[in-house]
């Protein structure tokens, strides 16, 4: 695989049976050419290895020639930063690939210029105590390690929100002035200079009377839009884990520290 290994961090990988296992937080190189090897993928709370070697990355990730039963079920290995041989023939003989013997390792560490020093040729180094910077030998030399952090991201589902539109009866009231009409007897006087004529008869008169009723009619108006849609919102966050560091002290040996001059009279005081 040819794909630098800061471009799988964050990748989401699947399985040959299509199930999305999680994503990669962390990538382990070959000792002998250094090419990506081994991949953690985080799935959940738990991180399982999956090889690098038989693996593509396409659009959507990284694909794994293996269904995500077999990789959730795979060793659970802790490698910190670097994973030993012994931690990859492990893995290798749970995925059924080709463990490269330590012959094999030595020829392709000729081929790439780097000698393979000889039991023999150890022995006498150590012997005649080759020297490296500083007039020091080389196995005089005492490697600090520490863990660092890689931080990854991987997209989760935290929920679902649906629209659901419903009808409510609402009652309403809404004022209206109206007017209805009324009878009333007008009477006047007539006065005795006033003639009418006429005999003594029945009479009839009347009158229609009228009144406003209010009559409601209903119309459908469209009155809002509503839809759902996703935004992002960008926000900072800490997180928080534990890493190991080797702190290297010097301890001198207090049987001869004790014996040195001038001690006793420091003790003394």
């Amino acid at each position: 695989m040819t794909t630098q290994a800061e471009d799988l961090l964050g990748a989401r990988v699947t399985g040959a049976d299509g199930k999305v296992v999680g994503t990669v937080e962390q990538v382990f190189r070959d000792d002998v050419d250094g090419t990506p090897a081994w991949a953690r993928v985080r799935a959940g709370k738990s991180g399982r290895f999956v090889p690098l070697g038989s693996s593509q990355v396409t659009a959507d990730g990284l694909s794994v020639p293996f269904d995500s039963q077999k990789i959730m079920s795979g060793p659970d290995i802790d490698a910190g930063q670097h994973m030993s041989a012994a931690q990859a023939e492990e893995l290798s003989r749970y995925y059924g690939l080709t463990i490269p013997s330590q012959q094999s390792r030595g020829r392709q560490a000729e081929e790439s210029g780097q000698p393979q020093a000889s039991q023999q040729g150890t022995g006498q180094q150590a012997q005649s105590g080759q020297l490296g910077a500083g007039g020091q030998a080389d196995s005089d030399w005492m490697i600090r390690q520490e863990e660092q952090i890689q931080v990854g991201k991987e997209m989760l589902e935290t929920g679902r929100v649906r629209l659901h539109k419903y009808v409510d009866v609402e009652s309403i009231e809404q004022p209206v002035h109206l007017y209805r009409e009324e009878f009333e007897i007008e009477r006047i006087p007539i006065s005795g200079d006033e003639r009418v004529s006429g005999s003594i008869s029945e009479g009839v008169q009347e009158i229609v009377l009228h009144e406003e009723r209010a009559v409601l009619r209903k119309e459908l108006v469209p009155v809002e839009r509503v839809r759902l849609r996703t935004r992002q919102v960008e926000q900072d966050t800490t997180v928080r884990d534990e890493i190991r560091r080797e702190r290297i002290e010097v301890e001198p040996d207090q049987q001869f520290a004790s014996n040195r001059p001038g001690d006793a009279g420091r003790g003394r005081r």
